[in-house]
């Protein structure tokens, strides 16, 4: 079983207009017809993500206020993100991708307002606390498999020193308390190195803006009818 996740947000209860945190989990279940799909859909928008790839700037004041350059390097593609993507955008990355069924979706959605200061003084904690229970709870209730896991990260965020623990922690915790039989394997990938990581990074982008400022009903429900879309973990409950 392969899973490729990203995030969107920030673990935070302290910022302004900072409600959520969002993990989107990929399960692959077609890897090599989710490749091709990706590559289709970037080379059939390949100038489309070169116009929202550009700064943007307010055109009154003249100033930057969207960077861009987070696509492309030197006018060549490097990767695609969720957050450089418009709305249109967006809704034709769901429309393109779920026409053919290679992969689930699984999000796991925290309320930053709900956790203490003291458990968000280390996020990389947080971050794998809820990822354990996560799949802990999609492994019981029968929505992932119990079996051999490679799980698939990006790296940018993830500091150096908890790099190594995830992958411990998931195989101790989840095999001590009898939820699985099968290894975890945690790899960190540069997300410009692994074009499945960064569907994921869309994917979380999406839910996140959603989440933010609502818009994409038909897009969920659209993932939920083609069977892509399969749960939504909320943390704490």
């Amino acid at each position: 079983m392969n899973i490729y996740i990203d995030e969107s947000g920030s673990i935070n209860n302290h910022i302004p207009n900072n409600p959520f945190f969002v993990i989107a989990l990929i399960r692959v279940t077609n890897k090599d017809g989710l490749k091709r799909a990706y590559k289709r859909f970037v080379s059939s928008n390949y100038n489309r993500l070169i116009e929202l790839d550009k700064d943007k700037i307010h055109p009154k004041t003249g100033k930057v206020i969207k960077e861009g350059g987070k696509m492309f390097l030197n006018g060549n593609f490097q990767e695609l993100k969720g957050s450089q993507l418009d709305k249109e955008m967006k809704k034709q990355f769901v429309e393109f991708f779920s026409r053919k069924p290679n992969f689930e979706i699984y999000y796991i959605k925290i309320s930053n307002n709900k956790l203490t200061d003291h458990f968000c003084q280390n996020t990389a904690r947080v971050f794998n606390y809820t990822l354990k229970l996560a799949l802990e709870y999609f492994i019981n209730k029968g929505y992932l498999p119990n079996e051999d896991c490679v799980l698939q990260l990006d790296e940018r965020n993830e500091k150096t020193e908890t790099k190594f623990f995830l992958e411990n922690y998931l195989n101790t915790e989840l095999s001590m308390n009898g939820t699985a039989t099968g290894k975890f394997d945690v790899s960190y990938f540069d997300s410009a190195n692994n074009n499945l990581v960064q569907i994921a990074d869309v994917f979380a982008n999406l839910f996140y803006s959603h989440l933010q400022t609502g818009g994409y009903e038909e897009e969920f429900q659209k993932l939920k009818d083609s069977g892509i879309l399969k749960f939504t973990f909320e943390f704490p409950k």
